[in-house]
């Protein structure tokens, strides 16, 4: 069952719309992201018509970005941590940012219930339980 939840993120990620893209068989409706760990200010947000209007509304709206797996770990039957290289252009600036950072997928009956970004992967592993 874990190696699928897997499969099922790592379909996210070749996805090149990602998570906002996601067709309806991988992503529940209802189904949760957190980014207070790298925008404490903002809402857990619930949806994807929600995460879509905080990507083209956010600090990178309009911004070229792209996710780039690195690692995947298969923490339990409904969680998959994943290091990702995270690589924007600043809309206004111009500017090339490359971030590593984690995320952590919760999967319910073959879908993403639960998506949440650590800016700290030493953190994203801690809480994973994936520490000594």
């Amino acid at each position: 069952m874990s190696q699928q939840n897997v499969e099922i993120v790592r379909g996210v990620y070749a996805d090149p719309g990602g998570l906002t893209a996601a067709p309806s068989d991988r992503v529940a409706p209802n189904a949760e992201f957190d980014f207070t760990a790298i925008y404490p200010e903002r809402p857990v947000t619930r949806g994807i018509e929600e995460l879509r209007r905080f990507r083209d509304a956010g600090p990178w709206g309009g911004s070229p970005i792209r996710f780039e797996p690195e690692r995947f770990f298969d923490v339990d039957d409904k969680r998959v941590l994943v290091f990702v290289r995270v690589a924007a252009t600043g809309h206004e600036s111009g500017a090339q940012v490359e971030i590593p950072v984690a995320h952590e997928f919760t999967i319910r009956g073959g879908l993403v219930v639960r998506f949440k970004v650590y800016g700290d992967r030493d953190e994203a592993l801690e809480v994973a339980g994936l520490t000594e």
